[in-house]
């Protein structure tokens, strides 16, 4: 068996090589700088957040992958490897994000295919345990993104990898002349994502530019040194922050005098604070400062070069954002699915229950997942299980990995007299799972595989999330008691659940 595949030894197809040998064998004879376009790449917005994603393959099938030159290196997800049935073997290791820590498992694949590399037969890492199921099934990382220079420009939605012939110090923003600079931190040489300092409030702040964060945050610690007060006026609890790892940290929103990087200065600038351990450095530049500029990671030169084309540098989630409508208009079934999330919570808007659930069934016409599930989910708690289950069949197939989709579609199945199809099915969702990995014990009772005794006990035995978990376990009884019509033991579950959990819906464990 090979060795793990780490995708930082990728390399460009050997048809560029000989082209690329050609042209520094002619530049050897007239010196001149050639800046050689490898690859151009469409990106899209995908997933509850709209995370900037490409195409690439995985196995021969078509694979939505997350561009992240903020991960330390490049991971198939449990979406990807649960849709082509990979066996995973687990490291013992894990991977630290703002939401905590989540497992590394490792897997073998046949062929990975991603712009201008290919690789064949191999092993790669895979991440698990996100805040919520990723609609993605890769994670591009920084070892395998900056092995040439790169160029990001979300105004057009799209990525371009160059290689240099002969350009020595030239400039190489060919799109601007007057395009600013900014060269790489000596700590670059420790770290896969280029670092550089910036300033906010006048302070020197170490950062790096992460195309997996939706938008721009700032340490809590960091923001502390710049003045930050959490009692000021202008500073604003947003919630909680979720990305890899299953724990929420706070977060606020703030407004800092100035944010410098290079020559650019942006007064007032929106920034969020986060009270959570992220990449090591204090601010990292999200999608929003993206959208409104355009960004070479010249690694030649260990240099970034970047213009401001237009918009605001930072959207904070304080409002529903044009381009987030303009994406929902243009059918962006995740998208979609955003804006009716928005609307059902009043999120940045004000509360319109009848939009939210237009742009669900939208989103759910145009194969959202989420939108599947979420939908699936309240017809089958109105009683309208032949309605529900094929939304969490769809929702299931786009989202393998999402173990609620899995035991929810069961239900379906019990309350539609398809027990035996049911049974089929959720055998299968969890086929994969690991040992003690949640919710498998609750698969485990519906298939008759232990008791309720053992699924209470099992949920107990996480010293951090017990509690939740058993509130999870005798909710799940009492849906799986009622849909096979034995309504004194679901009332006994109610009545259980009320003693123990309070408001079932402050103790859902969903994955």
């Amino acid at each position: 068996m090979k060795p793990l595949l780490p995708l930082a030894c990728f390399r460009p197809l050997a048809t560029l090589l000989l082209a690329l040998s050609a042209l520094q064998a002619h530049a050897a004879e007239a010196p001149r700088c050639r800046y050689v376009m490898v690859a151009k790449l469409p990106l899209q917005y995908t997933g509850p957040s709209l995370q900037v994603t490409t195409q690439g393959v995985i196995d021969g099938t078509p694979a939505t992958m997350l561009v992240d030159t903020g991960s330390y290196d490049s991971f198939l997800t449990r979406t990807g490897t649960e849709k082509r049935g990979m066996k995973l073997s687990n490291l013992g290791r894990v991977a630290q994000g703002v939401g905590g820590h989540a497992s590394i498992y490792q897997t073998w694949i046949r062929e990975f295919v991603a712009g201008p590399a290919r690789s064949e037969r191999g092993q790669m890492l895979v991440l698990s345990d996100f805040g919520q199921p990723p609609s993605y099934d890769a994670i591009l990382g920084a070892p395998f993104l900056l092995q040439t220079d790169l160029e990001i420009s979300l105004a057009t939605k799209e990525i371009k990898f160059f290689q240099p012939v002969d350009c020595g110090d030239t400039h190489l923003a060919y799109w601007d002349a007057d395009a600013l600079v900014v060269p790489f931190d000596s700590s670059f040489e420790t770290t896969p994502t280029p670092e550089f300092t910036v300033l906010v409030n006048g302070l020197k702040m170490r950062a790096i530019i992460d195309t997996g964060a939706t938008a721009t945050t700032m340490s809590l610690a960091a923001a502390k040194r710049a003045g930050l007060q959490l009692d000021a006026p202008g500073v604003t609890p947003a919630g909680h922050a979720v990305g890899v790892g299953d724990v929420k940290v706070a977060y606020w929103h703030a407004t800092f005098n100035t944010f410098q990087m290079g020559e650019e200065v942006i007064r007032n600038a929106d920034i969020g604070v986060v009270d959570g351990k992220d990449k090591g450095v204090d601010v990292v530049l999200g999608d929003d400062f993206l959208r409104s500029h355009r960004v070479l990671f010249a690694m030649s030169q260990r240099k970034i070069y970047f213009s401001y084309v237009g918009g605001q540098p930072f959207e904070q989630h304080r409002k529903l954002e044009s381009w987030i409508q303009a994406e929902a208009d243009a059918g962006n079934g995740d998208a979609q699915m955003r804006v009716a999330s928005m609307y059902a919570r009043g999120e940045r808007v004000a509360p319109d229950a009848a939009a939210a659930a237009n742009w669900l069934e939208k989103a759910a016409v145009n194969g959202n997942g989420h939108a599947n599930l979420f939908s699936g989910r309240a017809l089958l708690i109105q009683g309208r299980a032949l309605d529900a289950a094929p939304r969490l069949r769809l929702a299931l197939d786009k989202l393998p990995s999402s173990r609620d989709a899995a035991l929810w579609l069961y239900l379906a199945r019990l309350r539609t007299g398809q027990a035996e199809l049911g049974r089929t099915e959720l055998t299968a969702a969890f086929a994969r799972s690991q040992d003690g990995e949640w919710p498998a014990p609750v698969a485990a009772f519906y298939l008759g595989k232990s008791s309720a005794q053992q699924l209470l006990k099992q949920a107990m035995q996480d010293r951090e999330l017990g509690r939740k978990r058993r509130c999870s376990a005798i909710s799940a009884m009492k849906e799986w008691y009622e849909a096979q019509g034995d309504h004194a033991q679901g009332q006994a579950m109610a009545a259980a659940r009320t003693e123990h959990c309070g408001n079932p819906a402050d103790n859902e464990d969903q994955d």
